[in-house]
């Protein structure tokens, strides 16, 4: 290798499909067009990568035994309710008229990492019809 030549560089994606081509089209990382981030509230704040916040979901009381197991909708990581957050956010166009109910992890760096795609962050940023 001369001083000018870079080493290869392979993209996750591409390291999946290479060696694990078994591999369900869902597990293979690819490019998220939304990042979720920790809101100073206890909330979340869903960003689009392009530029500008897309929601933002506040926090509300959860109810139900504090050992009972439930899944984390935007990671699908599952454990005890006291690890989970329950969220609310407006359905953008519905001038506070409609909201959209979310359980997310309350490590929201580690949910975040495990997220596989974005669509329930999709779903969540729909208009109203």
């Amino acid at each position: 290798m001369s001083d000018g030549d870079e080493p290869n560089s392979y993209t996750a994606r591409e390291i999946v499909e290479e060696f694990f081509p078994a591999t369900p089209q869902r597990l293979i990382p690819r490019p998220s067009a939304y990042s979720v981030r920790f809101a100073e509230d206890g909330g979340r704040v869903v960003h689009r990568r392009a530029g500008g916040d897309a929601l933002e979901l506040k926090p509300v009381p959860s109810a139900g035994r504090e050992a009972a197991h439930v899944c984390c909708d935007l990671c699908d990581w599952a454990g005890p309710r006291r690890e989970f957050d329950t969220l609310r956010g407006e359905v953008p166009g519905s001038d506070g008229r409609r909201f959209r109910y979310v359980i997310a992890c309350r490590d929201a760096d580690a949910c975040e990492a495990r997220r596989l795609d974005d669509a329930m962050l999709e779903r969540l940023v729909q208009p109203v019809d």
